[in-house]
C-alpha cells in the first residue's frame, strides 16, 4: 500500500470541522502502515506512530497535506512516536500553538476540550464517536449511568439525547473535572446530571440507592493496573451494579481488548441475566474497518429483565 492510494483516503474526508479518525492503519488492512493511526483535532492534523518503522513514505504522506494545509483546513501537524519514552510529540509543521494546551473542538454538534502532548489520550474516544451518536438516538426520559465515563462524552450525548438525568463515574478526579467543563460549555444550566470521582467498585451500593437507571453505559480500559481488567474484572461489575438498574434495563458495554469477541461480552451478560436479549452490535465509523472485525472495538446493546 502506497501513500499515493492512502492520500486520497484522507484527503477526501478534509477539511472537517469535526474531530475524527482519518486513517486506522491499527485495522491491518493497509500492509506496511500497521502503526499508523492519523486523527483530524481541526486544525491540527494529529499522526500516531506506535512501533519504529521506516517513516519516508509516511513523511512523504504528510508533506502532500502540508503542501495543501490551507485548502485542507490544516494549521499544524505534530508527530507522537509513541514507542519512544514518554511519548515524545515533534512539531512536524506549523506552530505548537495547540501542544500541550486545551483547545475546543467539535463533533456532531457537541462541544469539546481537547489536549494533545504526551498524554496518549487526546480527552476525546475518536473511535466512540458512533457510540456517542447511538447515545445520543436512544437517551430520551431515560435515567442514564455512565461508568468509566472518563470526560463524560458519553454522558453529554445523553443530555443531549434528552436524558432525564445522568450519572458519570470514573476514579480520575481530572477526568471529572474535565467532563465538568465539558458540560459548561454545551449545556451550563438546566440539566440534571452528576458527577462521582471515585472508584466505581466503591459506590455500586451508593447507586444501587438512588433511582434505577434505565440505561447503563460501560467503556472500561482493557486493563488499568491495580483497578480494572477485563478478564477479571467486567463480571464482577455488572454483578455488583445490577441492583442500581430498572426491571427492564438497556445495556451499552464497551470492549477495546483485540485479543476478545463479542462473545465475551454475551456470556458475561448472559450470566447475570438469564433473561436478556442482544440487540446488536454498534457500528464502528467505517474508517476503524479491522482485517478481523471480532480484533476492533466492539459496542454491544443489550436489553435485560431483573428476575
Amino acid at each position: 500500500m502506497t501513500k499515493d492510494s492512502i492520500y486520497p483516503l484522507i484527503n477526501c474526508e478534509l477539511p472537517s470541522k469535526d474531530s475524527k479518525r482519518l486513517f486506522h492503519g491499527r485495522g491491518r488492512r493497509f500492509p506496511g502502515w500497521e502503526q499508523v493511526n492519523i486523527e483530524i483535532y481541526p486544525p491540527v492534523l494529529w499522526v500516531m506512530i506506535y512501533q519504529p518503522i521506516d517513516e519516508q513514505s509516511l513523511l512523504e504522506l504528510l508533506s502532500q497535506f502540508k503542501n495543501n494545509a490551507a485548502v485542507n483546513g490544516i494549521e499544524a501537524i505534530y508527530i507522537q512516536r509513541r514507542f519512544e519514552r514518554e511519548n515524545p510529540v515533534e512539531v512536524w509543521f506549523g506552530p505548537d500553538t495547540y501542544l500541550e494546551k486545551v483547545f475546543q473542538v467539535t463533533e456532531n454538534g457537541l462541544h469539546f476540550l481537547v489536549e494533545l502532548g504526551r498524554n496518549q489520550n487526546s480527552g476525546l474516544f475518536l473511535d466512540m464517536s458512533e457510540g456517542r451518536r447511538w447515545v445520543r438516538e436512544n437517551s430520551n426520559n431515560k435515567h442514564v449511568l455512565n461508568l468509566f465515563s472518563y470526560t463524560c462524552s458519553l454522558g453529554i450525548s445523553a443530555l443531549a439525547g434528552g436524558a432525564s438525568h445522568v450519572m458519570n463515574v470514573d476514579m480520575a478526579k481530572s477526568a471529572i473535572k474535565r467532563g465538568q467543563q465539558n458540560l459548561a460549555i454545551n449545556q451550563p444550566e438546566g440539566k440534571s446530571i452528576g458527577f462521582i470521582a471515585q472508584d466505581i467498585f466503591k459506590v455500586t451500593k451508593k447507586l444501587a440507592q438512588k433511582k434505577k437507571f434505565d440505561l447503563l453505559i460501560a467503556d472500561p480500559p482493557s486493563f488499568q493496573s491495580k483497578s480494572f481488567d477485563v478478564r477479571k474484572d467486567y463480571l464482577k461489575l455488572l454483578q455488583k451494579i445490577k441492583p442500581a438498574l430498572a426491571g427492564d434495563a438497556e445495556l451499552l458495554l464497551c470492549l477495546n481488548s483485540p485479543a476478545l469477541s463479542p462473545d465475551f461480552l454475551i456470556d458475561l451478560v448472559k450470566e447475570v441475566w438469564a433473561n436478556s436479549e442482544l440487540i446488536g452490535r454498534v457500528s464502528n465509523p467505517a474508517v476503524l474497518a479491522d482485517l478481523d472485525e471480532d480484533s476492533s472495538l466492539k459496542v454491544m446493546h443489550f436489553k435485560v429483565t431483573q428476575e
